[in-house]
């Protein structure tokens, strides 16, 4: 299982990087939603973050919910998670400037409540298309996998 998740993170890294072309990232008051999935156990729900702050010249943190359903040996039920997502903005270290792209790796941290394990917690890399200046879409893999949009708000 550990060659199938370095194996995927590779892929992920090298399309990122060999197709990505990204902006200045928009920073704080952004909202992402999206559809999340577990790859250690069965598990499907949906997570949303608001990026609140800056931390640094290419770094957010972000207010962080989920809510998720499992179903697995250890666990059958729903869960919800609350917690922080840490941002890091990697365009101006990968000397990437396209208007439409951005790429990062975060990080999540936070409380599950109901759930198997009380820690809740993630990692990740990641990539946003900007439609507009509002509006984009967004993908991440890591410990899980995200699909969804962003908002400039």
């Amino acid at each position: 299982m550990k060659k199938l998740y370095l194996f995927l993170f590779t892929i992920a890294l090298i399309g990122i990087t060999n197709f990505a072309s990204a902006q200045d990232y928009k920073g704080p008051k952004v909202l992402n939603i999206g559809l999340i999935s577990g790859f250690s156990s069965y598990n499907f729900g949906v997570q949303a973050d608001y990026e609140i702050a800056q931390l640094g010249q290419d770094f957010t943190v972000g207010a962080s919910a989920a809510f998720q359903s499992w179903d697995n040996n250890d666990y059958k039920g729903s869960s919800f998670a609350i917690g922080a997502r840490f941002r890091w903005y990697a365009d101006r270290v990968l000397n990437i400037s396209h208007p439409k792209w951005d790429v990062f790796a975060n990080g999540d941290i936070g409380f599950n409540i109901n759930a198997p394990n009380g820690l809740w917690w993630g990692i990740g890399i990641g990539g946003k298309f900007h439609i507009s200046d509002t509006f984009g879409l967004q993908a991440i893999i890591g410990s899980g996998a995200q699909i969804g949009v962003t908002f400039q708000l």
